[in-house]
């Protein structure tokens, strides 16, 4: 397949205004606009820019870069680890059935538009060790094989979960579409800058380290190392 196919594979499977793969979520900030907490364009953007960046970017940007590593290394145990911590971190307790839809759906649309992709691959992954196959890390493993690079795949999730937001920010407050095109257009250049800190800072380790363990990187996460690693030989 050639890059351009991928390229446009690619725009697919990040079109927000086709809720693609679940991105129909929106971090939190629904929650916030109906208690009132967000009301205005500064609050939307004082929530976007000090709330959800900075956990997008040190979260699920770090663990793409992980799963790229791993899908790599053939390292189907690190895949399904860094999944776990994706899951305990990011999702509350009694919306964690949802996160495991999201991945599915996400899996759903891929195998229709890359037919010839080895899903089942995946699939055996999240099975064998009984991880979740979280969004993050099912549209990582995507883009790995798509060949796409890693930073596109970083980008493409960072600035879709973005565009989400402001889908649910347009639809439950009375903001101008004027005013959310030009506070997009910040949040474009905010997520940019805060992955190049993320990267010149060689922050990107965590994720890819060969003593990567739960343990250590959520302390108190009910998911063990043993409970994975017994068979991960």
């Amino acid at each position: 397949m050639n890059r351009g196919n991928k390229l446009l594979d690619y725009v697919k499977l990040l079109d927000s205004s086709l809720q693609v793969g679940g991105f129909s979520h929106s971090f939190g900030l629904k929650s916030y606009i109906e208690d009132g907490t967000i009301q205005t364009t500064n609050d939307l953007e004082t929530f976007m820019r000090c709330e959800l960046h900075p956990g997008l970017v040190q979260l699920e940007g770090l663990a793409i870069t992980g799963v790229y590593a791993a899908v790599e290394q053939k390292d189907e145990w690190r895949i399904a680890l860094i999944d776990k911590m994706i899951h305990v971190k990011r999702t509350p307790i009694h919306k964690r059935e949802q996160s495991r839809a999201m991945g599915r759906r996400l899996m759903k649309l891929s195998k229709a538009l890359h037919p010839w992709m080895d899903f089942e691959a995946l699939e055996r992954v999240i099975n064998r060790y009984e991880a979740v196959g979280s969004l993050t890390v099912v549209h990582a493993w995507i883009n790995a094989n798509l060949e796409v690079p890693v930073d596109d795949a970083v980008s493409g999730y960072l600035h879709a979960a973005k565009d989400v937001c402001l889908i649910h920010a347009k639809r439950l407050l009375s903001i101008e579409a004027k005013e959310l095109d030009a506070l997009s257009i910040v949040l474009d250049g905010d997520l940019a800058e805060e992955w190049n800190k993320v990267k010149q800072a060689g922050s990107l380790q965590p994720f890819q380290s060969p003593i990567l363990s739960l343990q250590s990187l959520i302390p108190g996460s009910p998911f063990h190392n043993s409970g994975i690693e017994h068979t991960r030989a």
